[in-house]
């Protein structure tokens, strides 16, 4: 029936979004393949080599571009005690356990001797330094082991490397270590700020120290740490960049230190350029949908450039620095999420202004500096004279800063699964943004402007399975690795050439992807010859437009005569050489030469000898019409049809069918050239002639209706003559 033919379509229209999973995973790596079998918790990729490192519970990884191994490393489980220093100390009374060692921070420190930074649980969350080219080398350790990320394998840490204050003996700038860990609870030998600026000095004895240590004999000079005082006030550290002179990380933490108090999600920032934290701020940032709901709980970040469109949006460059993130939204007004979430973007720019007026309204001595979980507790803004910009780093008369005005954004997106990772790239004007989920699916989506947002992907990675926060894409920027508990996983981020049509390649909405019109195929557009000679030779989704013959003039030709075709042509490519018209017909192509015109092109039908014959008791056939170039494969097809007004025998059949055919009554035959074939005769015009006529149709047809007698019936007898009237 209708109904169920209309479902199977409407099925079938729902389904485009959705990709061809095992396709799109290329290669996997699992903990199965390693030496050992723990929990994955952190990737990187280094940029210069391709190679792959994974840090796990109580393993590291070196993998190849392909996720083949190439070295793995034990690094746990180990006797320890959280009683017990970084150094290994324990004090007489403390009980050492046999402990897993779970992966904290995972970096790569390009900028001293290309080497591996990794810290673990163990040890109070002391780091070490490995080389990348064998990951079983460890090239340094500090000579005092600190305590650096979080001592707990699910309390959370955030690390990466940016630019830190002037070395203070050098005056040189230096690259530090930011790291942002959950407070884990007292002990002897653990004193770890909530954020830090680490040193990864080449001196053994400075290695993994706080960059810029507080100044004993000066509190006002405390150093490139902040610390919390109320312990029982939790932060939970979820991604970490830097931009412009500024180092954030985002955070979830309770609005105040009261302890029923609801989550909320916050962006703090300190000044590379700051010895002693004296800019460090914090605001809240919201997502929240068109229809007011609230995603307070931040899930994972990434901060990348933005494709055109949307850098056009919202009034910036291509080279200026977008935030990506994924809200959650809270149960009860927990750190805990339910299943529904969303995509927000935030210009970096609009966050710099932010902060700017934060800063701008304390040094005028509006409202309060000081935050209630920090040391000195809330306290009145004093007014001073500093000039106030974007780039102000902060001073001691009002540090550190809480502002209220939250960075607000309204979401792109809105999932009914909880997001739990991010990457964002550019394609030509497009931004593409991949989601992970709790579930294994990588979502992929194209951000058009800061309130639109396209879903027209979702791959199964590793159903059921949550997808790591640590998306990367690989060297060329082809292929997505996705983490989960026990899988790495290699994932294309396009497949243009499994789309066989125009309108199909188009209607995925891949911002990839376009058909490239002169090579009749959907590609990528450097896999599109002539795509910077003329947009029209590459076609993106967002145009919407195929290359599409609208009309051909005539639309049918009787088979024995030749003449030329005008073929309107919507979206033609420009072709510096020539154009063909092809006819194909079975197994056999003949070609004409096309002229160029302003809508179009026109050509010749071929020599009517070279046409087949059309086969007994049929009154035409259909050709497929082509245009191409001349090495090139079609371009735009439609059919054309060649039909012949003589293999109609009768007057009824002959002006009764589709093509403009003419009855000669006096020559009895069927001719679609009245001016030639029927001189001074009686004519009956087809229907499908085109202008006026008085004996138009097969009413006009000569037919015996009946007799003179009235009989329907004459009977002749055999091998008589008879009159009949």
């Amino acid at each position: 029936m209708w109904w169920s033919a209309f479902l199977v379509l409407l099925a079938a229209s729902f389904g485009a979004g959705a990709s061809n999973s095992a396709q799109d995973v290329v290669r996997t790596f699992s903990s199965e393949n390693g030496a050992g079998s723990g929990r994955f918790n952190h990737l990187v990729v280094d940029k210069n080599t391709g190679q792959i490192y994974v840090g796990a519970v109580n393993q590291l990884y070196q993998l190849t571009q392909d996720l083949d191994l190439v070295q793995s490393e034990v690094t746990g489980p180990h006797y320890d005690s959280t009683d017990c220093a970084a150094d290994m100390f324990c004090p007489k009374d403390a009980v050492k356990r046999l402990t897993n060692n779970h992966n904290k921070v995972l970096v790569i420190d390009y900028a001293h001797n290309m080497t591996l930074v990794i810290c673990g649980s163990l040890y109070q969350g002391s780091c070490t330094v490995r080389s990348p080219q064998n990951i079983s080398v460890v090239v340094r350790t500090s000579s005092n082991p600190k305590p650096v990320a979080a001592n707990n394998g699910e309390a959370s840490t955030v690390a990466f490397i940016a630019p830190g204050p002037p070395d203070p003996i050098t005056n040189t700038i230096q690259q530090v270590m930011y790291v942002g860990a959950t407070f884990t609870g007292n002990s002897t030998y653990r004193n770890v700020p909530s954020i830090a600026s680490r040193s990864l000095d080449l001196d053994p004895d400075n290695l993994f120290k706080i960059a810029i240590p507080a100044d004993d004999d000066d509190m006002t000079r405390p150093g490139t740490s902040m610390s919390v005082t109320q312990t029982s006030y939790i932060i939970n550290y979820v991604y970490g960049f830097s931009s412009e002179g500024f180092s954030y990380f985002l955070t979830t933490q309770r609005k105040t230190v009261n302890y029923t108090s609801p989550y909320i999600s916050k962006l703090v920032r300190i000044c590379h350029d700051d010895p002693n934290y004296y800019s460090y701020t914090e605001i809240p940032i919201t997502c929240n949908s068109n229809s007011g709901k609230q995603y307070n709980l931040v899930q994972a970040g990434f901060v990348g450039k933005p494709g055109s469109d949307l850098a056009k949006d919202l009034g910036i460059g291509v080279m200026d620095d977008v935030l990506f993130a994924v809200f959650a939204e809270s149960v009860n007004n927990s750190n805990h999420s339910n299943s529904s979430s969303a995509l927000c973007v935030y210009s970096l720019h609009s966050i710099r202004q932010n902060f700017m007026k934060t800063t701008e309204a304390c040094f005028l001595g509006k409202g309060n500096k000081g935050l209630a979980f920090a040391h000195g507790g809330i306290r009145p803004c004093v007014k001073t004279n500093d000039p106030i910009n974007e780039d102000f780093c902060g001073s001691k008369e009002n540090h550190p800063l809480g502002g209220k005005q939250p960075i607000k954004s309204k979401s792109v997106l809105n999932l009914d699964v909880r997001a739990t990772a991010v990457a964002a790239t550019s394609t030509g004007d497009y931004t593409v943004v991949f989601i992970g989920t709790e579930t294994g699916h990588l979502k992929k989506v194209v951000v058009e402007t800061s309130s639109i947002a396209i879903e027209y992907g979702d791959v199964k990675v590793d159903e059921g399975a949550i997808v790591n926060a640590d998306l990367h894409l690989d060297q060329k920027a082809m292929h997505l690795y996705v983490m989960t508990e026990r899988r790495v996983s290699k994932v294309k981020v396009q497949e243009c050439k499994l789309y066989k049509t125009c309108w199909d390649c188009l209607n995925r909405k891949d911002p990839y992807c376009g058909w490239c019109s002169l090579e009749n195929k959907c590609s990528l557009r450097s896999d599109c010859q002539d795509a910077a000679k003329d947009p029209l030779s590459w076609i993106s989704y967002k145009s919407g437009r195929c290359t599409t013959i609208t009309s051909v003039t005539p639309n049918q030709l009787q088979r024995t005569t030749a003449r030329t075709l005008d073929l309107a042509i919507e979206n033609l490519p420009k072709l510096p050489g020539q154009f063909l018209c092809a006819f194909t017909i079975g197994d056999k192509t003949l070609t004409t030469e096309a002229v160029k015109k302003t809508n179009g092109v026109g050509c010749i039908t071929p020599r009517t000898d070279f046409l087949p014959s059309i086969p007994a008791g049929q009154h035409n056939i259909t050709a497929k019409l082509s245009v191409r170039s001349t090495n090139g494969p079609d371009f735009v097809t439609t059919r054309f049809m060649f039909f012949d007004c003589n293999t109609y025998s009768s007057c009824t059949q002959c002006v009764s069918s589709d093509f403009p055919c003419d009855w000669c009554v006096d020559g009895d035959r069927c001719t679609h050239n009245t001016a030639l074939n029927c001189r001074n005769d009686i004519l009956v015009t087809g229907i499908s002639q085109v202008g006026p006529s008085y004996r138009s149709g097969p009413q006009f047809c000569s037919s015996i209706i009946g007799t003179s007698s009235g009989s329907r019936e004459i009977l002749v007898a055999d091998n008589s003559k008879k009159a009949v009237r």
